[in-house]
């Protein structure tokens, strides 16, 4: 028996879709408006594209964020991958500790840590700036990309690890070519993760940028507090179309790498079979 949709249902998607997508498709429209004030249409316009890319305080900003997203998704990552390691051979009390750790920095509010850690740096005169901001992402954002790459992990069958040992391979390669390889693509997932959320993250930056650090996301915050411009709105066009980018790299690195490691270990369970 073929059940009927709901009109109140499909509604309520339509709504939900509506208020994603609208807004989205707004800032697209009025980012090629050259009626400045955007109260109508005035035509369109690259203007404000061009403007955005010549203006000094968005490429410095711009520049500023990428610094910080990237040191960030190292660190993260290193925090990370570490910490899966050696949570799959721990105990599980250990495990239980190490896990709660984890969570608690995805459920605590993000405001606690950056406050937090605002008044640790001025205790111990530690400077405010991008490092002290890429310290506030990798506290939080590792969280997330250990979850991840803890999830990859429990996956891999330790068989062919075990395989990799009896075929004569040394710790390293095997780790190299085996562990780290299974991982990769949970930790270029994570790393996607970490990367996307320290680029467009304000409160950590608020707090720990000081004045010697003025990320892109701070850079639109100044400015959308005096007036909403098509300028502002270019700059979000242009961050959206760079996030799409990133994920469809990922994507596509996903399916690459998904087709090599099966590959990759069929043959070496032929051989080790044989």
């Amino acid at each position: 028996m073929r059940l009927r949709a709901h009109p109140v249902a499909g509604a309520l998607a339509l709504a939900v879709v509506g208020f994603l997508w609208i807004p989205i498709l707004a800032v697209a429209v009025n980012s090629i408006n050259q009626n400045s004030l955007m109260i109508s249409w005035g035509g369109a316009t690259a203007h404000w594209y061009a403007r955005a890319l010549h203006d000094p305080n968005v490429r410095t900003g711009l520049t500023t964020t990428i610094e910080i997203a990237l040191g960030s998704t190292l660190v993260s990552l290193v925090i990370a991958i570490s910490g899966a390691l050696w949570w799959r051979h721990a105990s599980a009390r250990a495990r239980a500790v190490y896990d709660a750790t984890v969570y608690a920095r995805i459920i605590l509010p993000e405001v606690v840590f950056a406050t937090a850690l605002f008044f640790l740096f001025l205790k111990t005169h530690f400077p405010l700036g991008i490092v002290a901001i890429i310290i506030g992402h990798s506290v939080w954002n590792s969280a997330y990309a250990a979850v991840i790459i803890q999830a990859r992990l429990v996956s891999l069958d330790p068989a062919m690890e075990e395989a990799a040992a009896d075929l004569g391979a040394t710790p390293w390669r095997a780790f190299r070519r085996v562990t780290f390889a299974a991982l990769l693509p949970g930790i270029i997932a994570g790393g996607l993760l970490t990367f996307t959320f320290s680029f467009d993250d304000v409160v950590t930056s608020y707090f720990l940028g000081g004045s010697a650090a003025s990320p892109l996301p701070l850079v639109l915050f100044g400015m959308i507090r005096f007036r909403i411009t098509p300028e502002i709105n270019a700059i979000g066009v242009m961050v959206m179309l760079f996030t799409v980018t990133l994920m469809g790299v990922a994507v596509a690195a996903f399916a690459l790498m998904g087709s090599a490691g099966r590959g990759r270990r069929g043959a070496l369970a032929e051989f080790y079979g044989q």
